[in-house]
């Protein structure tokens, strides 16, 4: 928020028990007014499960990090929910 930059992006596949630091993809913007999306990319090792879940946080130029839990920030609108960002993968295995 307030135009602040991300420098960091965290992506863990252990619901945050380990992390592993993504490559940014930043834009050129001015300091203080870096409101366009941080594209990122990272490898992750897949777990040896059927599925799990993959979750990211990002720390901005004041090092303030997401949360993980939404309950804090949970409101009847939805509005600046900004906790770890996660989703739910299903392996297909090759046999």
């Amino acid at each position: 928020g307030g135009g602040r930059g991300i420098v960091r992006v965290d992506v863990s596949a252990d619901d945050g028990k380990s992390w592993i630091t993504a490559d940014l993809k930043k834009l050129n913007q001015k300091e203080g007014q870096e409101w366009a999306w941080t594209l990122w990319e990272a490898d992750v090792p897949i777990p040896n499960k059927d599925s799990f879940q993959i979750c990211s946080r990002a720390i901005d130029t004041s090092y303030n990090v997401q949360p993980g839990e939404t309950g804090p920030l949970w409101n009847l609108r939805g509005i600046l929910n900004n906790s770890w960002h996660r989703v739910n993968l299903k392996v297909d295995r090759e046999e």
